[in-house]
């Protein structure tokens, strides 16, 4: 009698939080899907602070509303069997200790002005993944989310497309960044950094379509990830477009005995679609301007073709700064120069760069992401993070072996191959706030998935 009546004490404190609940819901929800779609053009930078701050503000609400929560139902976060808590709080205590020993302190804690990824920003990913990880009450809400992920995707990827047929509504705040290039950044604020956003997403689009049985649903995730696919081929990202590709044999490879895909009729639409845009894009324009303010339109075969000139960037860009990366690192190899100081580590290079590759900007990171944190925080930092990802890739295949779901086995597999293209892309590319902050909370929401297969609240 005792117990239940201590049984239904829990539940009538359950339904007090009703209100506290939904805030949570919203806070995850405007996290995954409108993060990516804020822009401030009134702003001087309007794409990476306006998110970050955005996040700032999120998780401060969600903290003060899962504390909330938790005091008073006297109960902790639910990190029993969470593989990530040890390897995020080795790698904040790195972050940390490269921000102590930073050779310029102020940038370490608030973070370059174009980059924003100060020691705030890195705390703020790593409590994303723990959040994620563990406020999602049901399976419902996590699909919700996913849902809203994808969503905000398409319509990412869709002012992509805007932008590359000449309609950007936003160019006229700023016209002295809008670049010679025809290549669309949308609301993430690169090409190369939209272009690494959709490598993470498409995938999902795939692996949802495949488990999902509505034929309206079908058909609008079929939509979205045309949308998608052809926004990544117009980012003209060739980092992007490999790593893309071998997500997609990983995505094969792992659901080759899984589902039929003769059965998966939508998806063969997708080569042909492929195809086809490429051929509109090859055909559309020439790589050339005919007057000095009109924007280059870059073709695919242009862009294949210049992969491994090593004279006008391509592949000798990157070598060149993977070496003097490697120079930079031998001088600070434990603690690193800081946070967001690589403009400071690599500024002796720019003049000899910009001669090199005909360059007029500044250098402020490798373009690697594993070498860019060697460079912040060292190696001691590099093996943290690594510690991170490590964990993560053998916990996702142990628990991809284990499930019996179909359902749940399809969707880890979509992930699986998600995380493995974003990954490989981090070896062309780098950290930032318009993307990172969406790959944190995957992490998150995967480790959600199986605590709430296994009945943990």
């Amino acid at each position: 009698m005792q117990t239940l009546f201590a049984d239904a004490d829990h539940k009538n404190k359950n339904n007090d939080f009703g209100i506290i609940d939904t805030i949570i819901k919203i806070c995850l929800f405007f996290i995954l899907a409108g993060v990516p779609l804020i822009i401030n053009p009134f702003a001087f930078d309007y794409w990476y602070k306006p998110k970050i701050d955005s996040i700032y503000c999120l998780l401060i609400i969600l903290a003060i509303a899962a504390g909330i929560k938790y005091i008073s139902l006297k109960k902790n976060l639910p990190v029993k069997g969470n593989p990530l808590i040890i390897p995020l709080i080795i790698y904040g205590i790195a972050s940390v200790v490269s921000t102590i020993f930073s050779i310029d302190t102020t940038i370490s804690i608030y973070g370059d002005l174009f980059r924003e990824e100060g020691i705030f920003t890195i705390i703020s990913y790593l409590i994303i993944t723990i959040i994620f990880s563990t406020v999602i009450a049901s399976e419902d809400q996590l699909h919700a989310l996913l849902r809203g992920l994808l969503i905000s995707a398409a319509l990412v990827s869709l002012y992509a497309l805007m932008q590359y047929a000449g309609y950007n509504p936003t160019e006229h705040f700023i016209p002295q960044f809008r670049g010679v290039e025809n290549r669309p950044g949308s609301t993430i604020g690169n090409p190369n950094f939209l272009g690494k956003f959709l490598v993470l997403i498409v995938p999902l689009f795939m692996v949802k379509y495949i488990i999902t049985e509505k034929r309206t649903e079908k058909l609008l995730l079929l939509t979205g990830c045309s949308i998608s696919l052809g926004a990544l081929i117009v980012t003209f990202t060739r980092a992007s477009w490999f790593s893309f590709f071998i997500s997609l044999v990983v995505l094969g490879v792992l659901l080759r005995a899984k589902i039929s895909w003769r059965n998966q009729k939508g998806l063969w639409a997708l080569p042909v679609f492929i195809l086809c845009f490429i051929a509109f894009v090859e055909l559309r324009s020439p790589a050339q301007k005919t007057t000095p303010d009109q924007k280059v339109m870059p073709t695919i075969s242009k862009k294949i073709e210049t992969t491994f000139d090593v004279k006008q960037g391509g592949i000798g860009g990157r070598l060149y700064l993977w070496e003097k990366a490697l120079m930079v690192i031998k001088e600070r190899p434990l603690t690193g120069y800081g946070l967001d100081t690589h403009g400071i580590a690599m500024q002796r290079f720019n003049l000899e760069y910009a001669r090199k590759f005909a360059h007029s900007g500044i250098l402020d990171r490798a373009h690697n992401n594993y070498l860019d944190i060697a460079i912040a925080q060292g190696m001691i930092g590099l093996f943290a993070y690594l510690s991170i990802i490590v964990t993560f890739v053998v916990w996702l295949i142990k628990a991809l072996r284990a499930e019996e779901r179909p359902e749940q086995k399809i969707l880890y597999c979509g992930i699986f191959a998600a995380v493995c293209g974003y990954l490989l892309n981090d070896f062309f590319i780098f950290s930032v706030v318009s993307v990172s902050p969406t790959f944190w909370a995957l992490l998150g929401i995967t480790v959600s998935m199986k605590r709430l297969a296994t009945g943990q609240a």
